[in-house]
């Protein structure tokens, strides 16, 4: 059995598609084991992430319906989109300025762009698009709930991030993500995974001859 020449486009759609979620989850998982891996901020960072998360799939509905609004001329959508851009920036550039780093910017755009590729690499006509991209909004949401959910609820195991380790993670406030931040960071990795398994199989069937 051999995949067609014309399925091939897809099957590399596919798998570019899945890939940024799927990295970031396996990203997850390693510090989850191994805290420190990516650096002294590397547990930070994924808490932070799930407070990106959050403002990603909350705005994923607004840019959507924005982007596919017919009675909206085109001049005027580029600029709700680029006001909402503006808008979510703004707590982008607080947590950079909370932090005094750059790297929750740089964490911020490699989530838009891997939820970017997904879109552009495979892309459709009007109609399909706007279903597809309705549809992986409603995962995305039903996801992150679920996740967030999981973690809060089930036992799940310190791993690496033990209790005796939550004082060199550099974490501030008050919170159950603060206080066990083994939870986020579980959380985010069953999100990131759901999320690539969903890319995968809404990116369509390979064609086989």
């Amino acid at each position: 059995m051999t995949v067609s020449l014309a399925s091939q486009p897809r099957l590399l759609g596919r798998v570019l598609g899945a890939v940024p979620d799927l990295l970031t989850g396996i990203a997850c998982v390693i510090v989850w084991i191994s805290p420190f891996t990516f650096g002294q901020d590397a547990v930070k960072t994924v808490v932070l992430m799930t407070l990106m998360e959050f403002l990603i799939v909350h705005g994923t509905g607004f840019f959507t319906g924005i982007a596919f609004s017919d009675s909206i001329p085109p001049r005027k959508r580029l600029l709700g989109m680029a006001g909402m851009l503006c808008f979510y920036g703004v707590f982008v550039a607080a947590w950079a300025y909370t932090f005094k780093a750059w790297w929750p910017v740089w964490v911020f755009a490699w989530l838009v762009i891997g939820k970017a590729m997904w879109i552009f690499i495979n892309p459709r006509d009007r109609a399909a698009e706007k279903d597809r991209q309705i549809k992986a909004w409603a995962f995305s949401t039903a996801a992150y709930l679920v996740a967030v959910f999981m973690g809060l609820m089930l036992p799940l195991p310190e791993l690496g991030i033990t209790s005796a380790l939550q004082p060199q993670l550099g974490l501030s406030g008050s919170g159950e993500w603060v206080e066990h931040p083994h939870v986020a960071v579980a959380s985010m990795a069953i999100y990131y995974f759901a999320n690539a398994r969903f890319k995968w199989w809404s990116s369509g069937r390979v064609e086989v001859t």
